[in-house]
């Protein structure tokens, strides 16, 4: 099960520790594993001149057959340039327990400008 949540009250980059992986507008930050649930933050900013609409992917793998593809889109209002949209992705699996130090990678990040 993967659902994405907004995270409230950060805005800053230091807010979510340090970066583990970064496609144009999108940086993941590093993971935090509680129980069977690992909860990856994510930011994407709109360094763009016009107002955009994102669309992403993430792959998270680790030892013992931890594999898991989550993913965010934000197609209602879209990001006005020089705003961000911080939210966290939250992977569950009963059946493998979430590494401590998983492997990130973007696999997709889809920009869209308002107006096309």
């Amino acid at each position: 099960m993967i659902t994405p949540s907004r995270v409230a009250g950060t805005s800053e980059e230091e807010d979510f520790g340090a970066s583990v992986a970064r496609k144009g507008d999108l940086t993941v930050y590093a993971p935090t594993a509680h129980g069977d649930t690992l909860t990856i933050p994510v930011k994407v900013t709109n360094s763009g001149s016009k107002r955009a609409f994102y669309r992403f992917t993430i792959r998270i793998t680790g030892p013992n057959g931890f594999d898991h593809t989550a993913g965010a889109s934000m197609e209602v209002v879209g990001l006005y340039p020089g705003t961000s949209w911080p939210t966290e992705l939250t992977v569950r699996d009963a059946n493998h327990p979430p590494p401590k130090h998983p492997h990130i990678v973007v696999e997709k990040l889809e920009r869209t400008e308002h107006g096309r």
